[in-house]
């Protein structure tokens, strides 16, 4: 029986990518796996769940789940964004069903009503000897040695870089500065803390979440799966860009204007330097955001696994909220969302025939390119060291 929490069991992927074999095949096929990675991955990792604009503000909500856990997360009345599970202190009753804007949280069942800040406001008729449906009479702390102060929401870390919203399930996280490393510097210049969610597509892939992170990081696929997309981003000025964190990255540089893809006509933020006015930068952040950074936009998948073998994903156009004011400028960005729809697509594709291809029993792993994948090897290495409950920050390269 493997024993998916030891090292031993990963001997085979510890080495440096260039001698090292593939993450095993039933890190991808393995029930077993996919409930042991919920805890030790995504339990204790820093989870992207959205966006600041999602909140904008007071009372606004919404829903998600991380590691089967149904969250929601809150800007309160005094500005702050907080995270919640989305379940009622009293019999355990879910709270709220959709997104939108909300005065305060009632439980649909017994009707017991939180501020936004999680606190207990009220609980109808707990107190026997009281039948007013008043809610400011119903209250008595000496009622079953009741005290609502000890009965808040039960919440969850939430830290915010730019315009991403992370959650954290573990009681004692390392701090998301920390979890982030290096990446927040790099993209300094980026207005990332105005850009604002104008465009989302839903995608349901038939593949484990690992396959859609991995495919990703490597520029292996893209001769091959994305011909249009290496018009624009060629595979001849792309180069490793990656430091110290919880992250790895590519960097193409110069990009190649063509209008049937990205047509580069919006205008770039005017807080780049030059060579970042002429670039794209790639960047998964462990274990569920991809960035696709341009000069004048950011495209955004976020994923979860649901299963084994299938992920919940979306697509999300990031960029700053005045640009839709303008026509032109919104008929472009559809435009830029429907060509890295098409990239989606034609990876999803890809991920769902590799899912396909790991019922083969006989198939146990491969190995690297060392030109295009050794951010797949940096990526699994960071699932390893989540599942072993060693999560380590790896250095940089670039």
């Amino acid at each position: 029986m493997i024993d998916f929490t030891k090292e031993e069991t990963y001997l085979a992927t510890r080495p440096p990518f260039d001698r090292a074999m593939t993450l095993m095949a039933d890190a991808y096929r393995s029930r077993k796996f996919f409930e042991l990675e919920k805890d030790r991955v995504f339990s204790r990792s820093w989870v992207c769940v959205g966006y600041v604009s999602q909140v904008a503000q007071p009372g606004d909500i919404f829903l998600t789940t991380v590691a089967a856990q149904p969250l929601m997360i809150t800007r309160d009345k005094t500005d702050n964004i907080r995270g919640f599970y989305n379940v009622c202190r009293h019999r355990g009753s879910r709270l709220i069903d959709e997104d939108g804007n909300y005065e305060s949280i009632r439980c649909p069942y017994h009707s017991w009503r939180y501020s936004l800040d999680g606190s207990l406001l009220s609980t109808p008729f707990f107190h026997a000897e009281n039948n007013s449906q008043d809610d400011s009479l119903v209250y008595s702390d000496e009622a079953n040695n009741f005290n609502k102060k000890d009965f808040p929401l039960f919440s969850v870390h939430v830290d915010i870089w730019g315009c991403f919203i992370f959650v954290n399930l573990n009681p004692n996280p390392i701090p998301l500065k920390e979890w982030l490393g290096d990446l927040p510097d790099r993209l300094r210049r980026y207005p990332l803390k105005d850009l604002g969610l104008v465009a989302r597509k839903h995608y349901a892939l038939k593949a484990n979440w690992k396959i859609v992170a991995e495919n990703f990081t490597e520029n292996y696929h893209l001769r091959w799966v994305h011909p249009r997309l290496t018009q624009f981003s060629k595979l001849e000025n792309k180069a490793r860009f990656q430091g110290p964190g919880m992250y790895n990255g590519w960097c193409t540089s110069p990009l190649t204007p063509d209008p049937t893809t990205v047509d580069m006509q919006l205008v770039p933020h005017h807080t780049l330097n030059a060579t970042e006015k002429n670039s794209a930068y790639f960047f998964l952040v462990f274990p569920n955001l991809c960035l696709f950074v341009l000069p004048d936009h950011i495209f955004a998948l976020l994923y979860q696994p649901s299963e084994t073998g299938e992920t919940q994903e979306t697509g999300d156009m990031l960029v700053l909220p005045s640009t839709m004011n303008d026509p032109d400028t919104r008929h472009r960005i559809g435009k830029i969302h429907e060509f890295w729809h098409e990239v989606n697509l034609e990876d999803q594709e890809a991920v769902e025939r590799v899912q396909k291809g790991m019922a083969a029993q006989v198939y146990q792993g491969g190995r690297m390119s060392s030109q295009y994948e050794e951010p797949v090897h940096r990526f699994q290495n960071m699932v390893i060291d989540c599942m072993i409950g060693n999560i380590s920050i790896p250095p940089g390269d670039l």
